[in-house]
């Protein structure tokens, strides 16, 4: 069941300049932000790269069915079934299983608020607004404040979830005759549905469905009912790379960062290594596209007031507009590609002063190209 409310507003020319001149405090520290934000981040990359690169190259093979002392404080590589001898009991609902994880979702049936927002100009340089309150009732694993909504009446939520999801984990976890660190076991994710015993003991009002609990009805859901599922990570082969101590993994602490990597299965660390590298510089390319987005959108906000102003001819407002956004793109695009030019120059300056002489070679040589391609002008003959 779906119910949509519908509301319209219009807005002067007087009071959109007004809002967009508020605007530019805001947006200007939207932009100022993305500078930091982009410096932080080469910054990061390369810290990141250079504890990979001397992981990967420090890295030893060790065999987990025993621990070698000559081994100790060395980042190590191994791989084995992760184990554990511990059951990992959630006493409300009365599920107890030997397990590395066990992970129990709560969900409830509740009211969800969408809103989406239109508009449209008229003349003189008047905005009209339509705003759309749509209500769905769905899943959801958190609490939903109906108190908030635009449209309430016949949309209240319960004033709290009964229970929350929670999490669970094995405080001694092994691989072979190594033990693992919290860190490490954090990363087996191998998660498997886990259907409860019908004699667990449950809360009043909850009944054994699928694979967890109900309270309510399943075949009609109404709003407040709860259904509870379980999973967990039983014995699961993985392979890892940390710092051996004593008979333990633990995160490996280098100069600029720290490893601690883990692939379920069996994986070599050459193929570990270049799967962490590969999400760096994943990580990196989505930030920078972060930073510049952000300094687009708030150069954009800072030039808002032009294109109201152009507004009061819908037409013309239109094209500065359309002129506005192509100038906050392109200057957006030249300060973040400046600000990373220059912390390559500060994280690594003999790299970024080679490349920048490499850039000056080709520079030189394009114009005496040109120079050379250049018609040389005739002698003027005898009159």
């Amino acid at each position: 069941m779906t119910d949509v409310y519908r509301q319209t507003s219009s807005t002067s020319w007087f009071g959109r300049l007004g809002r967009s001149m508020k605007g530019i405090l805001f947006g200007g520290l939207l932009a100022i932000a993305a500078f930091p934000l982009l410096w932080w981040n080469e910054g990061r990359a390369i810290d990141r790269t250079h504890t990979l690169e001397a992981g990967r190259s420090a890295v030893i093979s060790a065999a987990a069915d025993a621990v070698d002392p000559a081994h100790e404080d060395r980042l190590i590589h191994t791989s084995g079934l992760a184990t554990t001898d511990e059951i990992l009991e959630d006493a409300t609902f009365g599920v107890a299983v030997e397990a590395l994880r066990l992970r129990r979702r709560v969900e409830m049936y509740q009211w969800r608020q969408h809103k989406s927002t239109s508009t449209s100009r008229g003349s003189g340089g008047t905005e009209e607004t339509e705003t759309t309150y749509r209500y769905d009732k769905e899943w959801a694993d958190h609490w939903i404040d109906s108190g908030t909504f635009e449209y309430r009446a016949g949309h209240e939520n319960p004033s709290r979830m009964p229970f929350g999801s929670e999490d669970y984990e094995a405080s001694e976890v092994t691989l072979g005759a190594f033990r693992l660190g919290k860190d490490f076991v954090d990363q087996i994710d191998a998660f498997e549905p886990y259907r409860p015993t019908e004699t667990a003991a449950v809360p009043p009002g909850f009944e054994p469905y699928g694979d967890g609990y109900y309270r309510g009805t399943p075949q009609s859901p109404e709003i407040g009912d709860i259904r509870v599922r379980f999973a967990s990570v039983g014995p699961t082969t993985v392979s890892l790379v940390g710092r051996q101590v004593l008979d333990g993994i633990e995160i490996a602490h280098m100069p600029k960062g720290t490893i601690s990597l883990l692939e379920l299965g069996r994986v070599d660390s050459e193929t570990m290594f270049a799967k962490a590298l590969d999400a760096n510089a994943a990580l990196t390319w989505g930030l920078r596209f972060a930073g510049i987005l952000l300094l687009w959108i708030g150069l954009k906000i800072v030039l808002e007031p032009l294109r109201v102003l152009a507004d009061i001819v819908p037409l013309v407002g239109g094209i500065v507009g359309a002129g506005t956004s192509l100038v906050a793109g392109l200057v957006a695009l030249s300060l973040g590609f400046v600000t990373i030019a220059v912390a390559w120059i500060f994280y690594r300056p003999l790299l970024a002063g080679g490349l920048i002489a490499a850039a000056l070679v080709l520079l030189g040589l394009s114009a005496f190209k040109i120079k050379r391609a250049e018609p040389v002008p005739e002698a003027a003959g005898p009159s």
